[in-house]
Order: structure tokens, then sequence, then C-alpha cells
């Protein structure tokens, strides 16, 4: 059911109460049929016929102390059907994950009869489920009570919670709504969703006071007017009939800054600046001095495309310069909507001149009023990365950060990528790092960004370790981003580990191999001592079906004296159906020999023989040579 029909349905429960024969109704009944409407209203069942409670068992004064010695609820609950308004006990309870203290160090709780002033001391630390707790066994909580919980409950938009919690205040004999329980259902409906209709809120407006006798006060007329204004309505009659002097107003309910600062946004909201800028005057006229929320308003209202579609820049920068002559405090929330402004409109030296002045006096380190959004401050980001003054922007950007504003990918993109225009990669690579401890993911374009930059200062290691970091961001660079940094640690002394890690992982994501990278990190590992990391790249490059130019990596092992090594990877060609040569056989049987290592050559020379032709394994003067390095070893057998 629609939000419209949701109204026309509680008008016609209203009906039943007040149409008719509305004096000959007892309290009982009107209070009973309240609760199940106010409910309904809270719980946001569309669907359902609104019901009707079971008759409310009177407690006289005496069973009322009986049941406060015993601390027994003041009224058993009494069984109702299915649609009924559930029990305070199955009152939902706030997940402990949405619990934040505000007091981490709270004194222990004394093991004594709980007060009605014990559910507050817990809503104000935000621990709602202890005070849920302990709130149901309070023998008569008081109306503090009540409405303490009811506005938590509302605030998380716990509406079926609240429901079944407004259900049991009706219900209680010893607390009646008052008039912050008025102003607590006006404030929490008009800000939940689906909001109520305009007729809705009207007749709730009407009802408690009436059934209650009490009377609203500036608080629950400027509620409801916030209310109605974020319907959309313009409630210029109730604005009107509140334009009283106080002298003539018989409830207090005039209007004061608080009415006018919600008309003027009712306006703004609508692309009405004239009638806001009017009403403005009007305020000022009749002594009612603006704060700093009427004029932030103001010139966010301004500063909004009207109904004919144009911005009135100029209006706004004199309402925010009147800030300064009436003694208002501008705060970040009045700058950073005047440069934002300012800089859309192309005047962004105004717009600099602004953000000097805010770090200068160090407005956004002063604690209190809004959180600036760092969106707003994207397009002045975008001037100072622009013209070398990327540090600047910088410089705003923490102390953002520090008030705990909303982070904002596009704003650290900006910084990023401006720090590496001005060739400071290092501050770059610090603002990824934050990016990444916000949740923020770096998109490839900041990544590749802060590589090339350290490649460029030949910060071989920090390039890789951005590499790194890009790849468990979940992204995946180009093959030629790989190869370059990769060719890179090659190039770079003592950087033999990181090329192996890289490599390997590029084997693992199946990123296409380069031929000649490959056989030179073989050749940077040995060199750096990691033999064992050499063969297992080897073996783990050719099980995936690439290759390494063999003939180069051993001549090259031969010349660094490494016969052994070059041994290895002869027999392994061997049996990989590498042909080498006849050449490389006798250089590697030539340089075994001439070292001592005849027990090594001898087993090269023997798979040779098993794997080929014996005229075609070796040269005449490197089998010559093996002979004699067999005969001076004592190994006749084998020599002859």
């Amino acid at each position: 059911m629609e939000i419209e029909e949701f109204g026309l349905e509680f008008e016609r429960t209203f009906e039943l109460n007040f149409s008719v024969g509305k004096e000959k109704r007892r309290k009982r009944e009107t209070e009973e049929e309240a609760c199940s409407t106010a409910a309904f209203l809270l719980a946001g069942q569309h669907d359902v016929a609104v019901p009707r409670p079971h008759p409310r068992k009177h407690t006289s004064k005496e069973e009322v102390a009986a049941m406060r010695a015993s601390r027994a609820p003041a009224v058993p609950p009494s069984p109702v059907d299915s649609a009924a308004p559930p029990p305070l006990s199955s009152i939902p309870l706030v997940h402990s994950s949405a619990i934040i203290s505000s007091t981490p160090h709270a004194p222990p709780f004394r093991e004594s009869a709980p007060t009605s002033s014990s559910p507050p001391f817990f809503l104000s630390a935000g621990r709602v489920r202890a005070a849920t707790t302990l709130f149901r066994s309070i023998p008569a909580p008081t109306p503090h009570s009540f409405n303490s919980l009811l506005a938590a409950l509302l605030r998380r938009g716990r509406r079926g919670a609240a429901s079944a919690l407004l259900a049991a205040f009706l219900h209680s004999p010893d607390a009646s709504p008052d008039v912050t329980s008025l102003n607590t259902l006006l404030h929490g409906l008009s800000t939940a969703s689906p909001r109520p209709s305009s007729h809705t809120l009207l007749k709730l407006f009407r009802f408690l006071p009436e059934t209650y006798a009490f009377a609203p006060d500036a608080m629950t007329y400027n509620s409801l007017l916030s209310a109605l204004c974020r319907r959309g309505d313009l409630a210029t009659a109730l604005f009107d009939g509140m334009r009283v002097t106080e002298e003539d107003s018989k409830s207090g309910a005039f209007a004061n800054v608080v009415t006018y600062t919600t008309m003027i946004r009712a306006y703004c909201a609508k692309g009405l600046a004239n009638e806001a800028l009017a009403l403005f005057k009007v305020m000022v006229a009749n002594g009612v001095p603006p704060d700093r929320v009427t004029f932030n308003t103001m010139v966010q209202g301004f500063c909004v495309a009207g109904k004919d579609g144009a911005r009135r820049f100029e209006d706004a920068m004199k309402v925010f310069d009147q800030m300064t002559e009436l003694h208002v405090r501008r705060d970040s929330a009045s700058y950073s909507t005047v440069i934002r402004a300012l800089c859309e409109s192309g005047e962004f030296g105004r717009a600099e001149e602004l953000v000097d002045e805010i770090l200068e006096k160090k407005l956004l380190k002063k604690r209190g009023g809004s959180v600036p959004l760092i969106a707003a401050y994207n397009p002045v980001f975008v001037y100072f990365c622009e013209n070398g003054k990327a540090k600047k922007a910088r410089i705003l950007f923490e102390q953002l950060l520090d008030r705990r504003s909303k982070v904002d990918f596009q704003a650290f993109k900006t910084l990023i990528l401006g720090h590496c225009k001005e060739g400071n990669f290092e501050e770059a690579y610090e603002l990824v790092l934050s990016m990444l401890k916000t949740d923020l993911i770096p998109d490839n374009e900041c990544y590749i960004a802060v590589i090339d930059g350290f490649m460029q200062k030949r910060r071989m290691k920090s390039a890789w370790e951005a590499l790194h970091r890009m790849l468990n961001s979940g992204l995946r660079p180009s093959t030629s981003t790989f190869h370059s940094v990769l060719l890179g640690l090659l190039k770079k002394d003592g950087c033999g580990k990181e090329a192996a890690d890289l490599i390997e992982i590029m084997l693992e994501r199946k990123i296409r191999q380069n031929v000649d990278l490959s056989t030179n990190l073989i050749d940077v590992l040995f060199k750096s001592h990691l033999n064992h990391r050499a063969y297992k790249i080897t073996k783990r490059l050719y099980d995936n079906g690439y290759y390494i130019k063999m003939e180069k990596l051993i001549e090259t092992l031969c010349e660094d004296k490494k016969f052994i090594d070059a041994a290895e990877f002869t027999l392994f060609s061997l049996q990989k159906h590498h042909e080498l040569g006849v050449a490389f056989h006798s250089l590697v049987l030539y340089g075994l020999s001439m070292d001592g290592k005849a027990s090594e050559a001898f087993r090269l020379f023997y798979e040779l023989i098993e794997n080929g032709s014996t005229s075609a394994v070796a040269a005449p003067r490197s089998v010559v040579l093996l002979h004699h390095a067999l005969k001076e070893a004592g190994k006749m057998k084998e020599a002859f």
C-alpha cells in the first residue's frame, strides 16, 4: 500500500475515535486505540489491518506497590492475536557491532535495583542493547526512560522495536506521553523511510496533546514544520501561525531562528531563491538574528541552480561576506560551499585565497560543527594539482582526513597523480597506502603512475613493492609493466631475490615470459649465489612451456668458472632434448678437466655417450684432456 493510502487508513482509524461521540468515549479505550494505531504507524506495516488490543487490566495503587517490591512488571502482558503489536519482551535488540560506546571504561554496574535514570546513562554511551535489557527490568519506568529509549530506536531505524516500546508506553499506568514524546515521534517519523504523509503527521500532532492534556512547545512546532518540509510541503500556513510575537503566543511556539532556517531551507530545496532571500530579510527585520546554519543554508541555496537553471554566485558571496559583518563565525561548511562554487565559476584565485584562510585559521582542526565533505573540495584539488601546488592540496587533504571526513576516491586519485606529475613519487605512494587503509582501492592509473615514477628514479625495490600491492589489490597490470619492472630489477644490483619473486608471480598468473629476461634472471641468480632458486625457476619455466637461451647461460657459467653448474645445465638440456652442439659439450668437459673435476667430467661424458653418437660428443682435445685428468686422479678404469 502506498504511503498516501496508509495515511488514509490512519485517518479512518482516528475517525472511529473522534468523529462520533468523542466526549462519551472513555479515556482507556482511546489510549488502547492510540496504542495500536501509533505502533502500526511506527512499524511501517502497510498491508495489514490495524489491530485492536485487548482491554487493559487496571491496577490499583496497592498492586503497583506490591509489584514494585517484587520487581515484577507493572502490567502483566495479556495474550493478543498474532497481528497485534509485540510485547515489550520481544523488542528486537540492536546488534552489538552497531554499538559505539563513548565511554570505553565505564564503571562496573552495581547489583542494585535498576532506576529510571539507568537507560539514559547507557544510551549516552551508545549502548542501546544494554539500555534495552536494563529497561525491561525496571518496575515502573518514567516518561524520561521511555523517551530516551524511543529516540535511540528511531534514530537507528528500528521501527518495529519502537512500535513495541510505544505500545508499552501507552499501556503503562505510571507514565504517560508528554511533549518530549511527541517531539521524539515527530522527529523520528520525519527522518524515517518511507515518510508518513503530511495528513498523518498532523493527526498525530493533534492526538497526543488532546489525549494526554499537554501543550506543544516551540520545539514541537519546529519539529512538525521540519517534518512537513521534508515531505516537500511548504507549510506556509503553519509558519504564518507561528509568526506572532512572544506576548501574543499562548503556547510559546513563536517563530525563532530554527523556524526561519527551516523555511529558508525548504524554499532553497525547491529552487525558490528569491523567496528565501525575502524571508531572510523579514527574519532580520523581526529581530531574529540568523545563526551560522541560516547563513550556510542561504549560501548553499544560491549556489544550487534554481528553477530557471541559473546559479547566483554573487548573491552567495554577499551572504558569505555578511557573516563577518554580523559577527557570525564561519565554519568549514561555509567555506567548502563557497570554495566549490568559486571553482565551478572559474574563480580559482579567489578560491585559493579562501583555502589559505582556512589553513591559516586552522578551521578544519577545530572540533564541533558539521564534518566537511572531501568531495566538496575536489575542484580545488584539481586546480592545485594542475598548477604545481600538490603540496598545498596535500595539507588541506590531510586536515580533512583528521576531521574524519568521508573519504573520496576521486580526491585521492587527483592528489596521487598530482604528486607524480611534480616528481614527488614517495608522497604519492604514501597516499596510495593511506587510500588502502581506508578500504579504497587505487585504480590502474594511480599504481602505474607511481611504478613508472619509481623506475625513473631507479628505485626498483619501491617499484616492485608498489607492483606487488597492485596485484594484491586485485588489479592486473599489462604484460609490458611486468617486463619493465623485471628488467629494472635485473639491472639493479642486489635485486636478484625480488626479480625471482616477480617471475614466479608471473608464472602463477600466466603472464607471457620474455626469453632474454628469463635467461638474464638465471644468470643474476647465480651471480647472487641463489643457485637453488635458479634451478627451481628454470624447471618451472620449462614446465610451463617456456625456455631460456641455454647456450648463452652455459657460456657465461664457464666464464665465471662455475663448471659444475654448467655441467648440470648441460645434462638438463639433454633431458629436455635440447641439442647444444659439440662446441658447448667440449667447453664444459675442458673446464671440468682443467679444474680437477675428473669425476664430474666423466659423468657428463658418459651421459653424452648414452644420449648421442661417440663421434659427435666432444672435440678430441677435450676427450684427451679428460683422459689425462682421470689418470692423474687414479681412475684408471674410467680412463681406459
